[in-house]
């Protein structure tokens, strides 16, 4: 079984994300000192919460759970399966690397997110074409 790394990942994620304890307390509907045991590791919250949690900062359950995003070497993070249902079932696979990728995404503003993905489209668009002329 993989190593819970919940704590930390909170506190990192929340200080990544510029949150205050009370911003992410209140988003959850915790009192801060409850949410502050979350990162202390003193508590473990309940499903529900992780579930919201996962959701505030859009990312999978076991991202969030499993994989170190403090660690500096995350590129070397093991491979993890997800499968989602909004994806409608097709299963992919988040590296380390990945993760990384996600949470400087995520850190973005709103319209830089915007415009990361378009890029990501774009050059996803020229793949194919080139892909498709190589046949």
């Amino acid at each position: 079984m993989h190593e819970l790394r919940l704590a930390e990942n909170l506190k990192a994620l929340r200080e990544a994300n510029g949150y205050k304890q009370e911003t992410v307390s209140s988003y959850i509907h915790v009192q801060r000192q409850t949410y502050s045991k979350y990162e202390r590791n003193l508590q473990i919250p309940s499903l529900e919460i992780v579930c919201s949690l996962a959701e505030l900062y859009h990312i999978p359950l076991d991202l969030l759970l499993y994989i170190d995003l403090t660690c500096k070497q995350i590129a070397d993070a093991p491979v993890f399966g997800y499968t989602t249902d909004a994806a409608k079932s097709i299963p992919f696979s988040l590296s380390g690397a990945d993760a990384r990728m996600l949470m400087n995404y995520k850190s973005l503003p709103p319209k830089d997110q915007e415009e990361a993905r378009e890029y990501m489209l774009f050059k996803k668009n020229r793949w194919e074409i080139k892909k498709r002329r190589k046949k």
